[in-house]
């Protein structure tokens, strides 16, 4: 959805979906079974954020967005959840501590990184990787999930820090 490697942003949720969404979309024929589903309340919502501060037009190229959109954790939860408390959490973000760290080193142009919800954010710390993100000297801040229920005023506030103030009036 948001792939830019030459980006300046990268933005950090905590995990993809569960297995169970895998398998249902392999199931249906699905030839990308592993992509972001546009559609889901999540990405709506953190695409509307981007293009609110214009940061994204309509028609944008994920891969020319200025954005790279990953998970604290690589590993696919296997409980049934969707939501939640990941099983062995520490475990998890530790085991992918070093496709985040990859991430990095491979964004020539990372300047901002944004943790996308508390989990996100404990993650980072956990891992140690909140000390390495300090220690390249990015801009760093942790605004709320997605998904979170917050009125669009208030996901747009918790923003503002990233891009600044838009000046056009909201779009609610």
């Amino acid at each position: 959805m948001l792939g830019d490697w030459d980006g300046e942003h990268l933005l950090i949720a905590k995990d993809f979906y569960p297995a169970q969404y895998i398998d249902e979309r392999l199931d249906a024929g699905d030839p990308s079974p592993y992509s972001d589903n546009p559609k889901a309340p999540t990405n709506k919502n953190l695409i509307k954020t981007l293009c609110h501060f214009g940061q994204l037009m309509d028609g944008f190229q994920n891969t020319s967005c200025n954005f790279l959109y990953v998970s604290a954790c690589f590993l696919l939860r296997n409980d049934g959840l969707k939501r939640g408390n990941l099983p062995d959490a520490r475990r998890a973000f530790s085991i992918s501590a070093p496709v985040i760290r990859f991430t990095m080193d491979h964004m020539p142009r990372l300047r901002k990184v944004i943790a996308m919800g508390g989990d996100a954010a404990g993650a980072l710390v956990e891992s140690g990787l909140y000390g390495e993100i300090k220690s390249r000297n990015l801009y760093y801040l942790q605004v709320s999930h997605p998904s979170r229920a917050l009125s669009d005023v208030d996901r747009y506030a918790e923003w503002i820090p990233v891009f600044g103030k838009r000046q056009a009036a909201l779009d609610l």
